[in-house]
């Protein structure tokens, strides 16, 4: 990471050498795509300006590990989105399932614990393996300390711990028995770190790294992160995207997941973060990271309020 210089705020002339410079942009979903159901003004224009006039490449990065790619390639779709495809799509429920395969070598139709909602389940089935817990309908139930699902089964390789709105002290504790089976031994998957989100009408909801913080805590051992601002992510997108790390440019509303994504992955030679402020981001927030105590990490590059505010720049 070089950065040394404060945010830029983006004017016209700054927005075109931003275009000019990038040949590959990075999206955020959540705060800078859209809210909730609600696509954030301009935002559309934004996406199709890059790669229907300056051929710009983009994909869409997000923590959020409830919706599988399928599922998010039906909201972009709903939203009215074009020249999305699904394999411009990295939520963490897909970059835990390829954990699970390409890092941990653990083999198709093993047994994987999740606790978190349908996108983990469906990437995960979607590489050959055997679902446990997750949405599964008996942990719905009032806590039952003698349920078979609080027995652990030894098949299971690997837990997944994410994004659900299903939260409940059923699988809570049925979680817990996997985490600390065996010495804690099996590999603990964690999607993300966000402990909020931000929602419609200004409301701010917990997020699924409030899920892995928690479950973490119980059970008293770290996790392997697989969302941002893990490096390891980062690389994983870049080399399956072919993008080159000094043209491409992360566009996020978070700082300690978005913009220290770019910066501690050192995208666009160390200037390549452009945090929004539609999101989960103030101006107040972004002041007190660049004040006294400033931390590097989280600096953006450059920031701005919206994708639409920056369509407005881009216009002739």
């Amino acid at each position: 990471m070089t950065r040394t210089s404060n945010p830029v705020y983006v004017t016209k002339d700054t927005a075109r050498k931003i275009v000019d410079k990038y040949d590959n942009f990075l999206f955020d979903c959540d705060g800078v795509v859209w809210l909730d159901e609600d696509l954030i003004p301009g935002a559309s224009s934004l996406l199709e300006y890059l790669t229907a006039h300056r051929k710009k490449h983009v994909a869409f990065v997000t923590n959020n590990s409830s919706k599988s790619r399928c599922e998010y390639l039906a909201k972009f779709q709903r939203l009215a989105i074009e020249n999305v495809t699904l394999d411009m799509i990295y939520p963490t429920c897909y970059s835990a399932a390829l954990e699970i395969r390409d890092v941990l070598h653990i083999p198709p139709k093993s047994k994987i614990w999740v606790l978190g909602d349908h996108g983990i389940e469906q990437e995960l089935a979607n590489l050959g393996y055997v679902v446990m817990g997750g949405t599964d309908t008996q942990l719905d139930d009032e806590f039952d300390a003698k349920s078979a699902l609080l027995r652990v089964d030894p098949d299971v390789r690997a837990v997944v711990v994410g994004s659900t709105k299903s939260l409940n002290y059923m699988r809570i504790a049925a979680t817990l028995q996997y985490l600390l089976y065996k010495n804690k031994s099996i590999p603990f998957i964690g999607t993300n770190i966000d402990k909020t989100y931000p929602g419609a009408d200004g409301l701010v909801l917990p997020a699924g790294g409030s899920v892995v913080s928690f479950m973490a805590d119980t059970a008293q051992r770290d996790f392997i992160s697989v969302g941002k601002p893990s490096r390891r992510f980062l690389d994983l997108i870049l080399r399956d995207r072919g993008f080159d790390r000094d043209r491409t440019l992360m566009v996020g509303d978070t700082l300690y997941t978005d913009v220290k994504f770019a910066n501690d992955g050192d995208l666009g030679g160390g200037q390549g973060s452009l945090l929004v402020l539609s999101g989960g981001t103030t101006r107040d927030d972004l002041e007190a990271v660049v004040g006294l105590e400033r931390d590097e990490s989280l600096t953006p590059s450059y920031y701005t309020e919206s994708l639409g505010h920056l369509m407005d720049l881009l216009r002739d």
